[in-house]
C-alpha cells in the first residue's frame, strides 16, 4: 500500500512539481519576535475561507425573495439542525472576522509594518478590510426579518448624502424609491458575486506581496530597534542565522534589511498559526451551537412599534449620529469614506524609516486617539441600546 501511494505521489509530483511548491510555501525564514501577533493574518485567511464554505452551503438553502427569504431560513431554524449550525457558523465567523482583521490592521499600524517596501501590502489590506465590512453589511440584509429590512432602509439611504449622484445611487441600489424585492435581489448578487469577485483576487495579491517582502515588518524584528542613541552604546544584536529567501527583503536601508532572529515557517510558525486558527474555529462552533443565528419576525414595512437595533459594527457610526446635531449628519456619514482614504494614504504620508511607535508621535497620537474614539463610541452605543 505504501509503495503504491509513493508511486502515485511521485507520478503526481513529476507532472506538477508539488514537492518544490510545498517546500517554497513551507520552508522559509520567519521572525521569532512577535510571532504570535503574526497569527492574526493567517487567522483572517482561515475565517474568510470558513465564510466561503458556509456561504456555499447556505446558497443551497436560501431563497433570495422577499416572500420566501425569511420562510427558507425559518424552516432551516426549525427543522434542519445541520443547516441551523452552518448559518450560526457563518454569522459568528463574520463577526469574529471583523474583529480579527481590525486587530491585524491595528497591529500593522502600531508596529510600522506598512512602511517601505510594504506600502502595497497595507493598501491591499485596507481594501480587504473594506470588502469584508461590505460583505457583513450586505449579509445583514438577507434574512429579510425586521432587523434586516430596517437595516436595508437605513444603509441604502446613506448613499443619498453623496453630492450630485446621491439620489441616483440610492435608487440604483434599491431599484426604485423604496426598499423592496429588487433591493433584496441586488444585494444578494452584490453579496455572493460582486464583492467576492473583488475580494479573492485581492487576497491573492496580498499574499503575493507578503511572499515578496517577507512576513516581518514590525520594528521589534530589526537591528534598528537596538541602535545607539545620543552616544549611548547598546549591546550588539545576537548573531543571526542564515537567511533563506525571501530574506533579506528589499530594504529601505541596512537597518531594516532583515529580522534579528528567525526560525523556519514550518513547523514553528505553522504551529502557532494552527493553534490560534483552530481556537477561533472552535469558539465559532461553540457560539453557533449555543446561541445560533437569531431570526426575528418577518419584515413588516408598515410597523410603527419596531425599534431597530444596529449590528455591533454599526455602533460607532450610530452613536455618533445620536450625539451630533441634525445639521451635521451629512458630514458624519462621509467620515467613513474620509477615514478609508486616509488609511490608504498613510504609507505615503508617513514615509520616514523609523518604525518604533514611541518615536513616531506625529502618526501614533492621532492613530491612538482614533482607535480610542471608535472604542468609546462602541461602548456608549452598546450601553444606550441595551440599557447597560
Amino acid at each position: 500500500m505504501g509503495g503504491w501511494v509513493g508511486s502515485a505521489y511521485n507520478w503526481f509530483d513529476e507532472r506538477t512539481s508539488m514537492r518544490s511548491l510545498l517546500r517554497k510555501g513551507l520552508y522559509e525564514a520567519v521572525p521569532v519576535r512577535g510571532a504570535w501577533f503574526y497569527t492574526l493574518g493567517s487567522a483572517t485567511l482561515v475565517l474568510i475561507l470558513l465564510q466561503l464554505i458556509t456561504g456555499i452551503f447556505l446558497t443551497l438553502l436560501y431563497v433570495p425573495s422577499v416572500k420566501e427569504a425569511w420562510e427558507s431560513l425559518n424552516y432551516v431554524q426549525q427543522h434542519d439542525a445541520f443547516g441551523s449550525i452552518v448559518r450560526g457558523i457563518h454569522l459568528w465567523s463574520a463577526y469574529i472576522l471583523l474583529f480579527v482583521i481590525g486587530l491585524h490592521m491595528v497591529r500593522t499600524f502600531f508596529s510600522g509594518s506598512y512602511k517601505r517596501p510594504r506600502e502595497l501590502n497595507w493598501v491591499t489590506g485596507v481594501g480587504l478590510f473594506v470588502l469584508v465590512l461590505g460583505m457583513a453589511i450586505t449579509g445583514a440584509f438577507l434574512p429579510w426579518d425586521q432587523a434586516a429590512y430596517w437595516t436595508a432602509v437605513v444603509v441604502t439611504n446613506i448613499p443619498a448624502y453623496t453630492p450630485f449622484v446621491g439620489p441616483f445611487l440610492r435608487a440604483l441600489w434599491r431599484g426604485g424609491d423604496a426598499v423592496g424585492p429588487v433591493t433584496l435581489s441586488r444585494t444578494f448578487g452584490i453579496h455572493i458575486w460582486l464583492l467576492p469577485a473583488i475580494l479573492f483576487p485581492l487576497i491573492g495579491a496580498h499574499l503575493a506581496l507578503l511572499r515578496k517582502h517577507g512576513e516581518f515588518g514590525s520594528y521589534v524584528n530589526y537591528r534598528g530597534a537596538y541602535r545607539s542613541r545620543e552616544g549611548v552604546d547598546v549591546p550588539p544584536a545576537p548573531p543571526q542565522r542564515p537567511i533563506e529567501p525571501p530574506y533579506p527583503a528589499t530594504p529601505s536601508d541596512e537597518l531594516w534589511a532583515a529580522p534579528l532572529e528567525t526560525e523556519d515557517f514550518y513547523p514553528y510558525q505553522t504551529f502557532k498559526d494552527g493553534i490560534v486558527s483552530a481556537g477561533l474555529v472552535l469558539l465559532i462552533f461553540a457560539l453557533a451551537v449555543a446561541i445560533g443565528a437569531p431570526l426575528e419576525a418577518t419584515a413588516d414595512p408598515a410597523t410603527t412599534s419596531y425599534t431597530p437595533v444596529p449590528q455591533w459594527f454599526y455602533l460607532p457610526l450610530d452613536q455618533l449620529l445620536v450625539l451630533v446635531p441634525k445639521q451635521l449628519i451629512p458630514l458624519v456619514l462621509v467620515l467613513p469614506t474620509g477615514g478609508v482614504l486616509l488609511m490608504l494614504a498613510l504609507p505615503f504620508i508617513d514615509r520616514g524609516s523609523e518604525r518604533n511607535p514611541f518615536e513616531r508621535p506625529a502618526v501614533m497620537v492621532p492613530g491612538a486617539f482614533a482607535v480610542l474614539f471608535v472604542v468609546i463610541l462602541t461602548l456608549l452605543g452598546s450601553g444606550r441600546l441595551f440599557n447597560l
